[in-house]
């Protein structure tokens, strides 16, 4: 009962439904990295529908195991990747953790040899609220390229060529 209370207090707190996903080229370890911060009462929300578990509550320490294991699945089922040839990058989900009022979660992709081009597509959260916004900014080269994706147009096509 104090969990949908403290849902219904925080969607007054932040009305707009954002998450900001922060993506990283590190050429020398050939490696992309992606963190990714989600307001709590929003993810709670996802990861109950998800799950199909209406009373999860994501802050209690004794469920944090079924949340993160959950909480991977989600991730890698909403925010994918390709290279320039359309090959879809293997995303592998590394963890996640809880600082104030966002989740922090981590992903990475391995063994990424060069970067021309990646499409992202993101739709986190889009299934919880119609006016949803990602940003994006993917990092590399000395470069920072961003976008705002929603429902509909969750997809944008980073240049590096």
């Amino acid at each position: 009962m104090i969990t949908a209370a403290l849902i219904v207090f925080q969607s007054f707190i932040h009305p707009f439904h954002v998450s900001v996903s922060d993506i990283k080229y590190k050429e020398d370890q050939k490696v992309i990295q992606i963190s990714t911060r989600i307001f709590l009462d929003d993810l709670e929300l996802a990861l109950r529908a998800y799950t199909g578990n209406e009373t999860l509550d994501i802050m209690a320490k004794e469920n944090w195991d079924f949340v993160n294991k959950n909480l991977g699945k989600y991730l890698l089922t909403r925010m994918k990747l390709w290279d320039e040839k359309g090959k879809e990058y293997e995303l592998n989900y590394i963890g996640a953790e809880i600082e104030e009022d966002v989740m922090w979660c981590y992903v990475e992709i391995e063994k990424v040899k060069k970067l021309k081009q990646v499409k992202v597509w993101n739709s986190i959260l889009h299934e919880v609220w119609g006016d949803q916004e990602n940003l994006v900014h993917f990092r590399a080269f000395d470069d920072v390229q961003s976008a705002r994706l929603y429902k509909g147009e969750d997809t944008e096509i980073f240049d590096w060529e």
